[in-house]
């Protein structure tokens, strides 16, 4: 008899198998790995599990294929081996089911990288990833594809559509993953995504991962009725302990036994595990419900669409110094760059502080482990200043090192130490700093950075949950006058301007004509714009940064008189960059909003740069 997966499921509630990944792990395949490739490089191992589900009564059993799709694979360098994977994959769950009245399950997860606009993938980009892996899935044979353990609305259905388009035929089921509000990680409640991924053409929606049985129940219990597809769940074995360097989970097989019955009393159709669930859960699961057929047919009304949470307004910007002085076109505005300690004495940062203090600038801004070169937290570090010497602090933040909760978290705790300045940046490349083997988070891209920002300034972090009181930052993006293509750079900033830049400070700025030509565009004009300039020391830093530092143009003329200057000794060449500096810093007076200057732990030097500038302009009026 031809296996029916759309009859079945309308007619009985289908037993799925459980975790595959940890199941895995917990029978010696390393942690760290992606586990797909074991299809290939252990395929008794993988068919080993498959048999033991298919053994205790799973009629669906899920191919080792979550995390085979090329931007995951990539990251383990197994792309090459993309298709071969998926179809080994089905192979060895079709051997398994062979015979049986068992249905085959094509596993496709997130791609493990954010979706514009937040991260770096385009919906084109996110569309022919899926479908790529989809593709092999089919032509393995797969009798339905399972989409599993989505955090993203956007992904997932996009991931539904991708399938869809490859096939009318193939029966698809999509999961997502939910926190214990019952909301998706970016806001999303479970009712409206749900019913969102039907529209899209799921044939059954459900929730995975990340809650054990009782808050999966929690959140199961209370869907709406008006989602038009049948449901499935599959939980977590409970929250994991680490035991000998491995996740445990604590969940019995007794205990999801209990909640696959009240599963089944709230109408699921399709009930299985997720992390740290065991075949022994499984055979536990199917006992409980052994002989039960589907309850009646939900309800099916017209789809509930979701309103938009109340309006979130930006606040009015604050009353302090350095935020008056940017909403104040008539105002001229001075920072200068402070470098946090390698270890924990923070004095000579204090000290460096207080002479910018006397020297007139506005604010200090605090940098975030500049060269990817281990410095103490920017944030500790800013409000440390901030708090002994009365300056405000611009506090850098980088995507580099945090992922979406890090971030959050770090800027929640930026605006609880009174800091009102950020400025959000990628970073520098790891491979250049003292940690060369480390990994790069950048979950987000800056766009990204820049719109949680935003966010958090109207009272709400990324998931849409309200914060209480709004921070209150002045939002900071880099901008770049010497950029080789001018119309790329200009289309970057307005896309940092829309996403929440409230003000931009710019590299090093050599070439006065460079930087009039970029202030003339109406992008330039749209922000405040902070140029900023590092006095030359020696004629042997002003050849690195004109042959090795991206971004950073020093004409010739410059280079011309430093190399002269090198001629004569060491102290014409730190006079004559600091000449050059002074006469930069007047020039950029008379076109731009602001300076920032960047002495390189020569703190002293910022006063003598900022005797050049007009009275009025020392005075902070352009």
């Amino acid at each position: 008899m031809a296996k029916d997966f759309r009859k079945a499921l309308a007619e009985e509630i289908l037993i799925a198998d459980g975790a595959v990944g940890t199941l895995l792990v917990s029978r010696g395949a390393s942690p760290e790995q992606a586990k797909s490739p074991l299809n290939l490089t252990d395929p008794e191992s993988v068919r080993e599990v498959h048999d033991d589900y298919r053994d205790v009564g799973a009629r669906i059993l899920t191919t080792n294929t979550w995390d085979a799709n090329r931007v995951k694979l990539s990251t383990h360098e197994w792309a090459d081996s993309l298709e071969k994977i998926n179809r080994e994959g089905a192979r060895l769950a079709k051997e398994s089911a062979a015979g049986e009245m068992v249905f085959v399950a094509g596993s496709m997860g997130p791609l493990g990288a954010l979706v514009k606009p937040y991260g770096r993938l385009t919906l084109v980009q996110v569309r022919e990833t899926f479908e790529e892996q989809a593709r092999a899935l089919l032509e393995g044979g797969v009798d339905l594809i399972l989409l599993e353990t989505f955090g993203s609305l956007l992904e997932a259905a996009e991931a539904v559509r991708a399938v869809r388009g490859l096939s009318a035929e193939i029966p698809i089921v999509a999961q997502m993953t939910f926190l214990s509000d019952g909301r998706t990680a970016f806001g999303e409640s479970a009712s409206h995504a749900l019913s969102t991924l039907a529209l899209a053409g799921a044939d059954a929606v459900g929730m995975n991962c990340t809650l054990g049985p009782q808050e999966t129940h929690d959140v199961f219990s209370k869907l709406s009725p008006s989602i038009p597809a049948p449901l499935s769940v599959m939980p977590n074995a409970g929250y994991p302990t680490v035991v000998h360097g491995r996740n445990v989970y604590l969940s019995s097989p007794d205990y999801l036994q209990g909640y696959a019955s009240l599963f089944a009393d709230a109408g699921a159709a399709i009930i299985g595990g997720c992390c740290g669930t065991t075949p022994e859960h499984v055979r536990a699961m199917a006992r409980a419900l052994a002989g039960r057929t589907r309850t009646a047919a939900r309800e099916r009304v017209s789809v509930v669409v979701e309103t938009p949470a109340e309006s979130l307004v930006e606040p009015a910007i604050e009353t302090s110094r350095l935020k008056r002085k940017l909403a104040d076109s008539n105002e001229f505005v001075i920072t200068a760059e402070a470098e946090p300690p390698k270890g924990v004495d923070v004095s000579s940062a204090i000290d460096g502080a207080r002479v910018l203090k006397a020297s007139g600038v506005d604010a200090v801004n605090v940098t975030d482990n500049p060269m990817a070169r281990l410095r103490m937290s920017s944030i500790s570090v800013a409000a440390i200043l901030q708090r002994e010497t009365g300056l405000e602090a611009v506090v850098q933040i980088t995507t580099r090192d945090r992922n979406v909760l890090g971030l959050q978290s770090d800027l929640l705790g930026a605006a609880g130490l009174g800091l009102k300045a950020i400025l959000c940046l990628g970073g520098d490349p790891l491979k250049i700093g003292d940690y060369p083997q480390a990994k790069q988070v950048s979950e987000v891209d800056v766009l990204g950075l820049l719109r949680i920002s935003k966010g958090l300034n109207s009272g709400a972090d990324l998931a849409g949950n309200a914060i209480g009181a709004p921070t209150s930052f002045a939002i900071a993006c880099a901008a770049n006058p010497a950029a080789a293509d001018l119309e790329v750079e200009f289309s970057k900033l307005r896309a940092k301007i829309e996403a929440g830049a409230t003000f931009a400070q710019t590299q090093p700025v050599y070439d006065v004509g460079a930087l009039e030509r970029f202030l003339a565009r109406d992008e330039a004009r749209a922000i405040p714009v902070l140029v900023g300039l590092i006095p030359l020391r020696s004629l042997k830093q002003t050849l690195f940064f004109a042959n090795e530092v991206p971004g950073i143009v020093v004409p010739e003329e410059i280079q011309r008189r430093m190399r002269a200057a090198a001629e004569r000794s060491p102290e014409h060449e730190r006079m004559e960059g600091l000449a050059i500096a002074r006469e930069l810093a007047a020039a950029i007076a008379g076109v731009a909003r602001g300076i920032h200057i960047m002495p390189m732990g020569k703190y002293a030097s910022v006063g003598e740069i900022l005797e050049a500038l007009p009275e009025r302009v020392r005075a902070g009026k352009r």
